[in-house]
């Protein structure tokens, strides 16, 4: 049986014991770069509570977060609205927090402690405008686990809020009480934790998870943010800066940029379908592109972007829920949650879904939500998005294919017909090829038919009717003698009648075996005339 010692202090009453605090610093960040986004979502917060007073107060400094990795170790900077004594003594709370459910990103109450997960020590500066001292909160993580993890082997527990005393300290310093911001230092990042060190996984990371805004090289980014800011009430990016062990600062912006070819997006509103009237989310969505009839057309196929790793080629695939910017869960969470069929199809699109109904709660991993009325709401309006994706996807489809096969066969039939005009085409090959045409120009018109593109099918129309023409051009050369017909190299070689016959079994022949590849067809026939010629 443990033995169980007595509270002191304060918490006399409290049911959490120490053993809690390693399975919540754990288990909670199972990928630990949730570490940052934690304190990144405490950031955010912030910087919304000073905006709402900084006109009051006359205080116009540009509201920001600093990232930046210092050897072995990762500091959070903001000049949001800071900390007084009070909120820092309340960091030696477990799940303690004074944040209003469904009006701030996070308010479980654990996330000012997420550091201990990753590191031997914590220490949080912060004070707040109008209150003299800044207070320095030092956490000793490591010696806390130590400490923690021999008790249990004896069988001793203690209450959590002792142990944490026990392994904290809380000093102040003077300082002008115009001064607010927050400095977070998670020192000596385990070597199990080498991926918050990396300054290019942060940025990535926290671009893709973070309230940032679009990159300037992003030429439709100001038209979603746009759009984003009439309909969520709470859009509002964030700049955050990433500095480097070399010093160099960068702006971190979401992972979208022009080098990525893409389409152009469509942004829609979701409704509540039992009242029309109210929005419960905002979302937007775009393929990647290609360049189709001098204007970037939606491509379809699964969205992809430069990379050597295979999965990371395809970490934008899909649609991503937001909740005051943040991410919640990846980009399988919506496939999984509105998708019933065609789940593939999801992966076509890139975007985001922008919930403005603040009753819909994440897990407090943010990697799910909560289950309830508003969630279930949202589920219910929010599958409108497969209802619009899936036939859009299919429809992309199509005129790609449209588009595709029209410049393929086009290019193909002028030359054929520039092979006809200088008598490069052979008589032997000539049922091939008026079997071949044939089959594309049905080809051609069951693809434009099936695309709506206006001008894609005028693109493929005119490519049917140029191999329409040629058709007829054909016909009239097999008639034709001397430099208007068709080259006849039996004829030229003076073959015997045998000769011709048995010449014209083997180009069938071929014509047969290379049936679904006319272009490795003709590469033979092509070599073949070339060496009866050279042979007689």
């Amino acid at each position: 049986m443990s033995a169980v010692k007595p509270a002191s202090g304060n918490d006399s009453d409290e049911l959490v014991y120490a053993p809690a605090i390693l399975i919540l610093s754990h288990d909670l960040y199972p990928r630990k770069l949730e570490v940052i986004r934690e304190y990144i979502q405490n950031a955010s917060d912030a910087l919304d509570e000073f905006i709402s007073i900084a006109d009051v107060i006359d205080d116009h400094a540009e509201p920001q977060i600093k990232v930046s990795v210092q050897g072995r170790s990762v500091l959070i900077f903001d000049n949001g609205i800071g900390m007084d004594r009070h909120q820092m003594e309340n960091l030696r709370r477990i799940a303690y927090s004074e944040k209003k459910e469904g009006q701030e990103a996070g308010y479980k109450g654990i996330g000012r402690l997420a550091g201990i997960a990753v590191a031997d020590k914590l220490t949080i500066s912060s004070t707040s405008y109008g209150d003299p001292k800044l207070h320095h909160f030092e956490f000793r993580a490591k010696e806390m686990r130590d400490e923690v993890s021999a008790n249990k082997r004896q069988g001793l527990l203690e209450p959590a809020s002792d142990v944490i005393r026990r392994h904290t300290e809380l000093l102040s310093d003077d300082i002008d009480p115009k001064e607010h911001y927050t400095i977070v230092e998670i020192r000596e990042v385990n070597h199990a934790c080498e991926e918050l060190l990396d300054p290019t996984v942060l940025k990535e990371y926290i671009g893709e998870i973070g309230p940032v805004d679009f990159s300037p090289n992003f030429s439709w980014g100001e038209k979603i943010s746009e759009r984003l800011r009439q309909t969520v009430p709470d859009y509002s990016p964030k700049t955050i800066y990433l500095a480097t062990r070399g010093g160099e600062r960068v702006r971190v912006y979401k992972p979208y940029g022009n080098e990525m070819m893409i389409a152009e997006p469509q942004i829609l509103d979701i409704v509540d379908p039992a009242n029309p009237n109210t929005v419960v989310a905002c979302y937007w969505f775009a393929t990647k592109g290609q360049q189709i009839l001098d204007k970037v057309r939606p491509a379809g196929k699964i969205f992809t972007v430069d990379g050597n790793d295979p999965r990371g080629k395809k970490r934008l695939a899909g649609l991503v829920y937001k909740l005051f910017g943040f991410s919640i869960g990846d980009r399988t969470l919506p496939s999984r949650t509105l998708w019933e069929t065609s789940f593939p199809r999801a992966l076509w699109f890139t975007g985001e879904i922008h919930i403005v109904d603040k009753g819909v709660l994440p897990t407090t991993d943010r990697s799910d939500f909560q289950e309830n009325a508003a969630r279930k709401r949202l589920y219910k309006a929010a599958a409108v998005v497969p209802a619009k994706l899936n036939p859009l996807a299919q429809q992309i489809s199509d005129d790609r294919k449209a588009f595709n096969d029209a410049e393929k066969f086009g290019r193909k039939f002028r030359l054929w017909k520039e092979k006809l005009e200088t008598q490069q085409i052979e008589r032997a090959e000539f049922r091939t090829i008026k079997k071949e045409l044939h089959e594309e120009l049905d080809v051609l018109r069951r693809r434009t038919d099936r695309s709506k593109d206006k001008e894609i099918q005028q693109f493929g129309r005119e490519t049917a009717r140029y191999g329409r023409t040629l058709d007829k051009a054909l016909d009239d050369a097999k008639t034709a003698t001397g430099k208007n017909g068709i080259a006849d190299i039996a004829s030229q070689l003076e073959m015997t009648s045998k000769a011709k016959k048995v010449y014209q079994i083997v180009m069938d022949t071929l014509s047969d075996h290379y049936a679904g590849e006319p272009d490795e067809y003709h590469e033979v026939a092509a070599k073949i005339s070339t060496n009866l010629r050279k042979k007689y």
